[in-house]
């Protein structure tokens, strides 16, 4: 074996097999970058990539950018894309029309009604169904999954399956813009929920009793195709890059992360602003239509008073089994989260992609070498702040934060837990609540008010039979106080928040002043912690949640002396690791390729 073939096999299964899943809000970007990936990467010189007027790498980062534009110049190979949106038009072209005429009405106002038989048949969708069912094969494995991979899928024509359903979902799309109310989203949204809640696309699928494989059928499609071009590749020597377009529920991202080392979930943001003019001006949505789809992908159910014809339903509100509608619906909020990856996307020039293509450029380079450069500023503190965030016991949420000074010195960290000398949320349970077992783990409160144990004691028979698998039957205070209350109060947290902790820690054990500082959250800040930045004089804001509530409308962006706000970029978590480690030092891989 040469030494080139050995660091090639170190490097292994990294460049021979990559699977990205981009994720982000609607209008940020992902298909952009879909169709980036989908061709060889022109990828720009340091001195083109800007973002208003400034350079957009600075410092260090020029360096290196410019040692991995380099690297991935030499290895620039195109991604095979697979559109979630199109598997989701395909079980579509799998339904009898009359089906799909009941779905579109169970989800889209009454008076839009009228115009679905004109939709369809602008749509070509009769057509089009015939042409897709006579590929029969195609459909019993890419839909179905009635057939095994061997050798009776070399047969498989996958090209002809995707030309045609893409051809349905362009069409459909065009028509739903133009007369259904632009109402695109919202019936492909419903269908995804549909699917996930119930297998199939169904009408009126709220009032269906969950099924726990739904949240399967969309993650098993995608990965037989995967399989399949793996199994086409491989025999034909090639090397297989895939991308998924688009991930919106969480579960469905946690479907490929649990299966594939080679996985990499990342979210494409672009600031609230361009993204929204964006759509405005290519969609033409209205701003209503955008609050709307803004609010269904931060993983919240709409409430609204709109009737489906058929059967009187609400559309869009809650089911009766409320408690399964977060694991269905889209929840873009909670993806962005829990991504690998986070890049910027600019939408403020709408052909200029420059600065998307750097970044894209910078960390496919690194999935295929790891080690190539070292991390940026913003990944090192950003990754202190997500280690931080494992301490926190609360059982909601976990959040870390770091506040260093204006070149990246860090100061001190917090996350968001009880005060020191208290039990934290996870290491407590309604249990030992209900038997009094300690009088400073629990409150005076918890243990002598009625109404709080009466509601106490309804919340553990509700899970006391959870205890025999040996889970802690652990408690929230403030989702019981609120429910004895009758009302939504975020001042029953028994939890300092990660950056008002951060903030208390200077001065709990002192230290210098951090005016003209930064904080890095893992969240964003509510308006609290906002309020307390800016007094503090923090100058910029480093955020991963693009949600940040009224932080920024109403207590940030106002005033002489504002932080900035800075959504990151950048690698996290595992990532980091996978991405910034190398498989051996860097000089013993040039010794081994110069000693040939």
């Amino acid at each position: 074996m040469n030494n080139t073939n050995l660091i090639s096999n170190l490097l292994g299964e990294r460049s021979n097999f990559i699977l990205i899943g981009l994720t982000g809000r609607t209008g940020s970007g992902c298909t952009t970058t879909s169709k980036l990936l989908s061709k060889e990467l022109q990828l720009p010189y340091e001195n083109e990539v800007n973002y208003k007027n400034e350079k957009y790498f600075n410092g260090m980062d020029t360096k290196r950018y410019g040692i991995v534009r380099n690297y991935a110049v030499k290895h620039n190979e195109p991604f095979k894309i697979i559109k979630v949106s199109e598997l989701i038009s395909a079980s579509i072209l799998n339904l009898d029309v009359n089906e799909f005429k009941s779905f579109i009405k169970s989800v889209i106002k009454n008076e839009l009604h009228v115009h679905i038989d004109s939709v369809l048949e602008k749509s070509n969708f009769e057509k089009i169904q015939t042409e897709f069912k006579s590929l029969s094969k195609e459909i019993d494995y890419f839909l179905n999954g009635t057939s095994t991979l061997n050798h009776n899928l070399k047969e498989l024509d996958i090209n002809r399956w995707i030309g045609i359903v893409n051809e349905f979902t362009l069409n459909l799309k065009d028509v739903l813009k133009t007369d259904l109310g632009n109402s695109y989203v919202q019936i492909y949204q419903g269908a995804g929920d549909s699917i996930r809640r119930t297998t199939k696309i169904i009408s009126n699928y709220r009032n269906e009793t969950f099924d726990p494989q739904g949240l399967f059928v969309l993650p098993r499609m995608i990965n037989r195709i995967i399989k399949f071009y793996r199994y086409k590749d491989k025999s034909e020597g090639k090397k297989t890059y895939v991308a998924i377009d688009t991930i919106r529920n969480p579960y469905e991202a946690k479907y490929f992360k649990d299966r594939y080392a080679a996985f990499y979930l990342v979210s494409i943001n672009a600031p609230t602003h361009d993204r929204k003019k964006f759509l405005q001006d290519k969609y033409k949505f209205t701003v209503d239509q955008i609050v709307e789809i803004d609010l269904r992908e931060s993983g919240k159910l709409l409430k609204t008073e709109d009737k489906c014809g058929e059967c009187n339903q609400n559309i869009n509100s809650s089911s009766s089994h409320d408690k399964y509608d977060e694991l269905i619906i889209s929840n873009v909020k909670r993806c962005i989260e829990i991504s690998d990856i986070h890049i910027f996307n600019p939408r403020n020039e709408s052909q200029n992609h420059n600065v998307l293509k750097a970044q894209l450029g910078w960390y496919l380079s690194l999935i295929k070498h790891p080690g190539l450069v070292t991390p940026t500023s913003l990944e090192r503190v950003m990754q202190i702040a997500f280690t931080a965030k494992m301490n926190s016991g609360c059982i909601s949420r976990q959040v870390g934060a770091v506040v260093t000074d204006s070149n990246y010195s860090i100061k001190s960290v917090g996350w968001n837990d009880v005060a020191k000398g208290q039990v934290p949320c996870n290491l407590r349970s309604l249990e030992d609540l209900q038997n009094f077992s300690s009088d400073t783990t629990y409150s005076e409160y918890e243990r002598n008010n009625e109404k709080f144990r009466e509601q106490a004691t309804l919340e553990l028979h509700k899970i006391i039979h959870l205890g025999k698998g040996g889970r802690n039957l652990s408690y929230c205070f403030k989702s019981i106080q609120n429910t004895v209350d009758g009302e939504k109060n975020q001042v029953h947290t028994r939890s300092l928040h990660a950056e008002e902790n951060a903030f208390l820690q200077l001065a709990k054990y002192g230290g210098v002043g951090i005016e003209g500082g930064k904080l890095f959250t893992t969240a964003s800040p509510c308006e609290l912690c906002a309020k307390k930045a800016y007094q503090l004089g923090i100058k910029e804001i480093v955020f991963i949640d693009p949600y940040p509530g009224l932080a920024i409308q109403h207590i940030i962006s106002i005033g002489t002396n504002p932080p900035k706000l800075i959504q990151f970029r950048g690698a996290v978590g595992k990532a980091y690791h996978q991405l910034y480690e190398p498989l051996m030092p860097y000089k013993d891989e040039l010794n081994y390729l110069a000693n040939e």
